[in-house]
């Protein structure tokens, strides 16, 4: 097992590097400035005349019931760790709900907020799992897959459901803006990226040996030095690959899991239209759906930045208008919408450094070493 580890864990990591080493640095930071340029020129278009009076009015309206705005998220977090639990029950591992939802928490403020964010939570996840819950690092590597593939399923599923549900409002944002009624039907499109995605990574939980083969096409890598490194793995690969099938065969455990995460993307949603009524606006789950599945796009498309800022923005500011919201109820519900961010972001870190300490023993004071060094003096 440890060796399966391992070797899961070597692979998660090549994966990762070499999506690291595919973007250098220098181009990610052109893509950075140019994705914030745009996203920034959006929001001057949309802001630029802004009544500042009026909106901290939409804001100041909130008053007392902004704590409400903290439910869904807590909510949908809530889902994820059932549904990881779910799955690490597959692999015949027993961990508590509540220590689950404090990780989700905690990492889930490192992925909005760090560069790169998934590749940084998936470590961060495993890592606390296998600290805080024994879950081995190699089926914490294990989890963060199955976790793509399930979450990529329910996203495709809530896309096309969005852009059915908001079918007319959309209509109406593609008229005012792109010139045409198409907006619906290339978002509901959009919905076969992450379903073919799910497809092509679900091959690996199939049953066959897919990291096996990998190995050995590694194995043939003319490079002495690495065929060497890597051939004490091949077990390790098979064990993996077991793992892979245990998780795609257990069919009512992963569709459980799936409709556990497409509960999560209802209730960003559900979020959308509770502070969009906060606000002075409409209490439409439709709208908010709409919104939301036409910003999850813009987001994946802008995903460089941290936390989607100013793409996200954008978004709200361009959708919100065309459905019926005035300027100053768009900038206030982006404005709460982000302080509801700051605010469990805060919540992740700290739980972040509290699950990073160790336990360590506690060391002995002077009064309670003293009788053993009194007891030790008579032999010496």
């Amino acid at each position: 097992m440890a060796r399966a580890g391992r070797c899961c864990a070597v692979v998660t990591r090549l994966v990762h590097g070499l999506c690291m080493v595919a973007r250098s640095s220098m181009a990610r930071a052109a893509l950075v400035a140019l994705v914030v340029l745009v996203a920034g020129g959006a929001l001057w278009h949309a802001f630029g005349n802004l009544d500042f009076a009026a909106t901290a009015r939409a804001v100041i309206r909130v008053g007392p019931l902004a704590p409400v705005a903290l439910v869904p998220f807590s909510l949908a977090m809530g889902l994820d760790a059932a549904a990881i639990r779910v799955l690490l029950g597959v692999l015949g591992r027993r961990v508590s709900l509540s220590g689950l939802f404090r990780i989700r928490i905690a990492t889930e403020a490192l992925h909005v907020t760090a560069p790169a964010g998934f590749v940084v939570a998936d470590t961060a996840t495993a890592t606390l799992l296998a600290a805080r819950c024994g879950v081995p690092l190699g089926e914490g590597a294990l989890l963060a897959v199955a976790r793509k593939w399930l979450v990529m399923r329910a996203h495709a599923a809530y896309v096309a459901l969005g852009a059915a549900a908001g079918a007319t409002v959309l209509a109406a944002v593609s008229s005012r803006y792109l010139g045409g009624q198409w907006l619906p039907w290339a978002i509901g499109g959009s919905a076969l990226v992450p379903l073919a995605l799910s497809v092509g990574l679900g091959a690996g939980f199939r049953g066959g040996p897919t990291l096996a083969r990998l190995h050995t096409l590694v194995s043939r890598v003319p490079w002495r030095a690495l065929r060497e490194r890597i051939e004490p793995w091949r077990s390790a690969a098979v064990t993996c690959d077991g793992q892979l099938a245990q998780i795609g065969a257990a069919r009512s455990a992963t569709w459980l899991a799936a409709a556990a995460f497409f509960g999560c993307w209802l209730l960003e949603s559900l979020e959308t239209a509770i502070i969009m009524r906060l606000v002075g606006g409409p209490l439409d789950f439709g709208s908010a759906m709409a919104a939301e599945v036409g910003v999850s796009m813009l987001r994946s498309i802008g995903n460089v930045v941290p936390g989607g800022l100013g793409v996200q923005d954008a978004g709200y500011a361009t959708l919100f208008p065309a459905m019926g919201l005035t300027t100053e109820a768009t900038a206030a519900f982006v404005l709460v919408k982000r302080g509801k961010e700051l605010v469990w972001i805060a919540i992740g870190y700290t739980l972040f450094a509290k699950l990073r300490r160790v336990d360590r023993p506690k060391k002995p004071s002077a009064d309670e070493e003293l009788p053993a060094v009194s007891q030790a003096a008579p032999e010496m």
